[in-house]
């Protein structure tokens, strides 16, 4: 038993050295190799996590831990909820605002496992700095949101509004559409009461001249008298002296005055 321990604390030794001088590649596969040898040993599992920590695979990180906890020992375990943290905590950073609900449940899991890291060890500095790193970023998460909510609340708001103006604006403009109508079909009526009208008054003229009598031979000489007198009248009109010259004087008997004898 203690050669199988000695074993595996060289081999795990070796592994270690390398993760120390920053091969976290090469450590990662000593720890691989480590595990299928010895599955049981749950310290590799979580010296595996580290050094997916250290490549930057959180998530990856996140599952190794996870497999490790069944440690026993009370200070190891202390040290996997702290890693395991610190996990969670980084998977939070990467999501950030733009995925803020699954940021907030990461930072809230990366919480609870530095509190629980702290019930076993209460004195550690790290431990209490990241549980208020924690606390502050889940408050931020939480004004953000409510933020969000108002901004959202407010943009609804505003798209109402607007979606009600346009309607209102529409029923406006189909009302005075429907007055425009109405004033055009009145319009019109009304061009076509004024046109019945008028063919109305034509065709009483028109009745009017084929109901007027014939003029009778003496009406038709008498009208040829007033032309005729009309004529006449009308070629005297311009000669003013002719028309306005004093008649000579008459005899008694109607005839001319007879002028002297020399």
């Amino acid at each position: 038993m203690s050669s199988f321990s000695d074993e595996l604390y060289s081999k795990n030794k070796n592994a270690n050295s390398l993760y120390q001088s920053k091969k976290y590649d090469e450590a990662l596969k000593s720890y691989d190799n480590l595990i299928l040898e010895y599955p049981a040993e749950q310290k590799l599992k979580m010296n595996k996590g580290s050094a997916q920590y250290r490549l930057g695979d959180f998530d990856k990180a996140e599952e190794s831990y996870g497999q490790a906890k069944e440690i026993k020992d009370k200070k190891a375990l202390a040290a996997l909820y702290y890693n395991l943290g610190n996990a969670q905590f980084m998977q939070g950073e990467r999501l950030g605002a733009q995925n803020g609900q699954q940021a907030m449940e990461k930072y809230k899991a990366a919480l609870e496992n530095y509190i629980k890291s702290l019930d076993l060890r209460p004195s550690d500095r790290d431990t209490k700095w990241n549980v208020q790193l924690a606390q502050k970023k889940i408050k931020q998460m939480e004004q953000q949101q409510q933020q969000n909510n108002k901004d959202n609340k407010q943009n609804k708001d505003n798209k109402d509004q607007n979606k009600q103006d346009n309607k209102n604006q529409q029923n406006q403009d189909k009302k005075n559409q429907n007055k425009q109508d109405q004033k055009q079909d009145q319009n019109k009526k009304d061009d076509n009461k004024q046109d019945k009208q008028n063919q109305q008054q034509d065709q009483n003229k028109k009745d009017q001249e084929q109901q007027k009598p014939e003029p009778t031979p003496q009406q038709k000489q008498e009208d040829m008298k007033k032309d005729e007198a009309k004529r006449i009248i009308e070629q005297f009109s311009d000669d003013d002296k002719e028309l306005n010259k004093k008649p000579e004087k008459m005899g008694v008997a109607g005839q001319k005055k007879v002028e002297k004898d020399w």
